[in-house]
């Protein structure tokens, strides 16, 4: 439940600033490169998200995961509501980057709980099945945004709809923090750590938002184009990810100079990247490329979403039946991820042909959300058998936050490829090329423990 409001909240973005683009409405309207400028707004949410995600792992070691799980998700209410609650572009941004910081705690922590209580031969499945929240709610995003704000505008008008998904969405996050704080089992060692929890992850996540959002509004007053303002960004997210490398490098060694765990951490950078080329753009690519209406396209977009509710808990099973049988779960993601490299391309045929067939454009979208959704729990578990059982959250959190780099790259480096095209095949050829690449980066894995994976 928790995963599915999360990625609620995180995905309307990618159709709220379509329909922007494709109604010539709010702070998107008189922008000249309009879908790398959405690229951006969407990048800013990722810049925050991954500089919290190893802090938090470390807290959530120190104060508790169930704590910081529930910090998070609280956290990710409130500032959806104050997303909705923007009126500028400005103040947009910093909102959306806001929430990023707040669900950024979220990841790890969850991670290290189902390592925590499942069983080790089941530990890939139930991944995968928490999981399945995450597509529910990319699923649900896709199809519901810009009705909601079509239904909408009679009452707040045109310039106002597009909040509306913030501010209803909003509630139900702040309901399931509630019930997560009332129902998640907590070990002794958790009680009555929540101030000191939330009080240092807010003294940090303050630094980094006046850090990301000074560089954002720099870009903007120099006039830099869309890849300009992501490579700032980018390198700015970095710089501060070396800081906090060298700040935790001792006491967290063990999850932070392992060569196995490093390549992991690389190979998942593709991943993210796929993920919110699709999650932020899959409406726009069907729509511009089939030449249909928004509503329409999001029909056949959240296929994408759905097919990680079979996708999810089918790589946890893939992955523990490959343990049970010594095949090991290195060889089955590599095999997944050049499934899904090989497909993603063929997508990009497909989107280039002049006779489009939106039915295969959609039986594609599916295929790849399926096994796409699988190669990640796969790769996720491996991680975990990886890392050591005392550090999974600062292990999961260096995964997300070096895989976020991919996140906030997609969006505005797919739209200004789509600007400089005119079309989406070269957005769609990188996704392709990407996963690639990161099958190559597993297959260097080395042997791991025995019992663990490949022998």
């Amino acid at each position: 439940m928790a995963w599915f409001i999360c990625y609620l909240d995180r995905s309307i973005t990618g159709p709220v600033v379509s329909w922007m683009i494709a109604n010539d409405i709010g702070f998107l309207a008189d922008v000249p490169m309009q879908h790398a400028m959405a690229g951006i707004v969407g990048s800013m949410f990722f810049a925050g998200y991954m500089l919290t995600q190893f802090p938090a792992g470390y807290l959530g070691d120190r104060y508790g995961h169930r704590t910081m799980v529930v910090i998070s998700t609280a956290w990710a209410g409130i500032a959806t509501l104050l997303s909705g609650l923007s009126r500028s572009l400005f103040g947009f941004v910093a909102m959306r980057v806001l929430t990023g910081l707040g669900e950024g705690a979220y990841y790890s922590n969850d991670r290290a709980i189902i390592n925590e209580v499942t069983p080790k031969e089941e530990k890939g499945f139930a991944m995968g099945v928490v999981f399945v929240g995450l597509a529910l709610g990319l699923t649900v995003a896709t199809l519901v945004t810009v009705p909601i704000i079509e239904l909408a505008m009679p009452y707040v008008g045109s310039e106002s709809a597009w909040t509306v998904p913030f501010v209803l969405f909003s509630i139900p996050t702040m309901l399931i923090s509630f019930g997560l704080w009332r129902h998640l089992e907590a070990r002794k060692a958790e009680k009555g750590s929540f101030l000191k929890a939330a009080t240092r992850l807010l003294l940090i996540s303050a630094i980094l938002l006046v850090v990301v959002m000074a560089t954002f509004e720099g870009t903007l007053r120099l006039g830099w184009g869309g890849l300009e303002q992501a490579a700032a960004i980018l390198l700015t997210a970095l710089g501060l990810v070396t800081v906090i490398y060298w700040r935790f490098k001792v006491v967290s060694a063990p999850v932070l100079r392992s060569r196995n765990l490093w390549l992991m951490y690389l190979s998942a950078l593709p991943i993210l990247y796929t993920l919110w080329f699709f999650g932020f753009w899959a409406l726009l690519l069907v729509s511009e490329s089939a030449e249909m209406g928004l509503p329409s396209a999001a029909v056949y977009a959240s296929l994408f979403g759905v097919a990680g509710l079979i996708g999810y808990p089918l790589g946890g099973r893939l992955g523990d039946r490959a343990m049970r049988v010594g095949w090991g779960r290195r060889r089955t993601y590599v095999v997944l991820c050049l499934a899904v490299g090989g497909l993603v391309l063929v997508l990009a045929l497909v989107v280039r042909s002049d006779e489009f067939d939106v039915l295969l454009l959609g039986t594609l979208l599916f295929l790849i959300g399926v096994l796409f959704a699988a190669l990640q729990t796969v790769h996720m578990t491996l991680t975990s058998d990886l890392a050591p059982e005392d550090m999974q959250g600062q292990a999961f959190g260096m995964w997300n936050l070096v895989a976020e780099i991919g996140a906030i790259l997609a969006p505005v480096v797919s739209g200004t490829l789509r600007d400089m095209s005119g079309s989406w095949t070269t957005a769609v050829v990188v996704t392709g090329a990407l996963l690639l690449s990161s099958a190559v980066l597993v297959f260097m894995v080395r042997v791991v423990p025995k019992g663990t994976a490949d022998q």
